[in-house]
Order: C-alpha cells, then sequence, then structure tokens
C-alpha cells in the first residue's frame, strides 16, 4: 500500500489593508496603496508556482476578498466565500480546509491573523513564524483526505512574502 497522494494548501493572509474611515467597519476596510501594488506582483507570482491552487477559501471581509481576486487570477481558480473565517481561530480555518472537495489537489486560505499565524504554526511540526505578515505565503504538503487534515499533519514547503519574491 502507497503513500496518499500529495495535496497542498497555500495560507495566505489578506494584503496591507487601509485604516478606515469614520463609521466604517472592520470588515469593510479595503486594500491599501500597498496592498494592491503587492497584490499585483503576487498575482503574477501566483501563476508562476508549480502547485497552484485549484480552490480558494476567503473571509467575506472586503480586504480578504480583494486579495483573494489577485490570487484567483494568479491561480486561475474561483474563491469561495466563507463568513466563518472572519477572524477565525486556527481551528475554524482548519475546520473550514477539512471541508473541502476530495477532488480538490491545491486549496487556499485567505483570511486574517492571529488565527493564520496559528495555523501556519500549528500545521506542521514547528512553528516558523511570529507573525505571518500581509500577502504572506505559506505552502504545505499534506497526504491524506481533506476530511482528516489535523494540526501537525503537513510539512512546511516554503513561506514567502512580497519582500521575498519583489525583482
Amino acid at each position: 500500500m502507497g503513500l496518499a497522494q500529495a495535496r497542498y494548501i497555500w495560507v495566505i493572509r489578506h494584503g496591507k489593508s487601509a485604516v478606515g474611515s469614520p463609521g466604517m467597519s472592520d470588515h469593510e476596510r479595503p486594500l491599501n496603496h500597498r496592498g494592491e501594488a503587492n497584490g499585483a506582483m503576487m498575482r503574477t507570482w501566483y501563476a508562476q508556482q508549480a502547485h497552484t491552487a485549484q480552490w480558494i477559501w476567503c473571509s467575506t471581509a472586503v480586504r480578504a476578498q480583494q486579495t483573494a481576486q489577485f490570487i484567483a487570477a494568479g491561480f486561475n481558480a474561483p474563491v469561495v466565500d466563507a463568513a466563518e473565517l472572519y477572524l477565525a481561530s486556527a481551528e475554524r480555518l482548519l475546520g473550514c480546509l477539512q471541508q473541502t472537495p476530495p477532488d480538490i489537489e491545491c486549496v487556499a486560505v485567505v483570511a486574517h491573523n492571529p488565527g493564520l499565524t496559528y495555523l501556519v504554526n500549528s500545521l506542521g511540526d514547528d512553528p516558523v513564524t511570529d507573525n505571518l505578515v500581509t500577502f504572506g505565503s505559506a505552502l504545505f504538503r499534506y497526504r491524506g483526505a481533506w476530511v482528516d487534515l489535523s494540526f501537525a499533519a503537513a510539512q512546511l514547503v516554503s513561506l514567502h512574502t512580497p519582500k521575498t519574491i519583489q525583482p
């Protein structure tokens, strides 16, 4: 009996967001100029990756939705809105990933800190970052069914930020 097929998970924090204005909720805050500029650069970078997401789970917050559009364009993948990802804990993020359709080989999740940093530090064997920065992208390899995904079950493949990929 061989090993289960390798699957891949992109954990991506939304881009840099605007401070907001009076009367604007946190959920409504859009990307700022730097978030937009990083988005354009990251879109090109995602398109060049060997493991491209086929499904993108995304928080319903405006900044996450805008970020996901850059990612979707790079990966040529659909964005699936998940209201439960807004400011979600690592456990809730994991629960969402477990709902990925079984035929998907590579999935991405776009959401918020601190939950994403905890998720990145919990999916593998060892903590890898004190803070997943805006547009930070961690790629993990996992062998098994999505419904069985658990903490410490994946291996970190790479961790990148806009600063590490700038030409």
